[in-house]
């Protein structure tokens, strides 16, 4: 079975040599490896280019005219894969040597599902651990079960650390909307309008790097805030009209909501209330609706309208274990 890394390259020289080692290394085989270059203004494609010039694997370098953001070199290199499987990779993360192949194994033993993922090793450790949930099976079937593990935030929702079905995704035109910050999350939520099946592995099959260049980039911008409002406005045209996915969705999306004024709120950012005021007038609709959530969705929903320490701490609550829906 072979598996397409896909690998976007945009300025990030000194971790790009880390990342390439750790896909050469792998002790599966059969894998294409697929760069961007997205147009950066460092030395990273050279870099790459000089590892590459003596492996035998199968590479391919594909090269955009003009810089077009993390989104649109992820469906660059979706489109051009041949792999059975994909599998997003950032240029400043690793792999570990095996990877793959448990990731693999994991999609055999369990019939080929649409998506397999595995456990995130955090670096260095503190407070992004990111986890698979214990109550999570091995295995989980249907459509409602699967979105119900994505919605409520059960693993990782990261685009990348998964095996993803390529005929899949492109059947269902599953592609990363392009402009956008925090483009996984809206990913994500749509994805679950059509899986049906996904294994897991508690093997840790990514090592995700936090770094200063990281943090920076969570400072709120005009381009993220509007990143926001367009992620949480497709997801509402895009919610279910079936229970209980629909509350599910709504619950992600308040989950959304509440974590961003909470990342508003700690950078004391102008924005803030303006920002709180939108969301507010954007949910209302739902509140009549709130009968079909859990205690913790709604407590997380009302505590949109309050004080950002009752925003915290119910975001906290909302978070400490998996929700189910009625």
């Amino acid at each position: 079975m072979k598996v397409s890394v896909i690998v976007p390259i945009y300025n990030t020289e000194p971790y790009i040599e880390r990342c390439l080692n750790s896909v050469l290394q792998q002790s599966y085989n059969n894998l294409e490896l697929l760069l961007i270059d997205d147009c950066g203004t460092d030395r990273s494609m050279l870099v790459a280019s000089n590892l590459l010039q003596q492996s035998q694997q199968n590479i391919k370098i594909l090269r955009h005219e003009e810089n077009r953001g993390l989104s649109a070199a992820r469906n660059t290199g979706l489109q051009a894969a041949t792999g059975t499987y994909v599998y997003f990779l950032d240029s400043d993360d690793e792999l570990p040597p095996r990877a793959i192949e448990n990731l693999v194994k994991t999609a055999t033993l369990y019939s080929h599902p649409h998506l397999v993922c595995g456990a995130v090793d955090v670096l260095p450790p503190g407070d992004h651990a990111q986890h698979i949930h214990d109550k999570v099976p091995a295995y989980v079937e249907g459509n409602k079960a699967v979105s119900r593990v994505l919605l409520t935030r059960q693993i990782p929702i990261m685009a990348c650390n998964k095996l993803i079905d390529r005929d899949f995704l492109i059947s269902n035109k599953l592609y990363f909307e392009e402009g956008l910050i925090h483009e996984d999350n809206l990913w994500t939520f749509t994805m679950t309008r059509y899986i049906h099946n996904m294994a897991i592995t508690r093997q840790i099959t990514y090592l995700y790097h936090i770094h200063k260049a990281g943090l920076t980039q969570e400072r709120v911008t005009s381009q993220r805030i509007e990143s926001i409002q367009t992620i949480i406005t497709h997801q509402i045209k895009e919610l279910s009209d079936q229970r209980p996915l629909r509350s599910l969705q709504q619950a992600y999306i308040y989950f959304t909501a509440g974590w961003f004024l909470e990342l508003l709120n700690s950078q004391t950012h102008q924005d803030y209330y303006k920002t709180r005021q939108w969301i507010r007038t954007t949910l209302s609709p739902f509140v009549r609706e709130q009968r079909y959530h859990t205690l913790k969705n709604r407590l997380l929903y009302r505590a949109l309208y309050m004080p950002p320490g009752v925003l915290k701490t119910a975001k906290r609550i909302r978070n400490s274990a998996p929700s189910s829906s009625k």
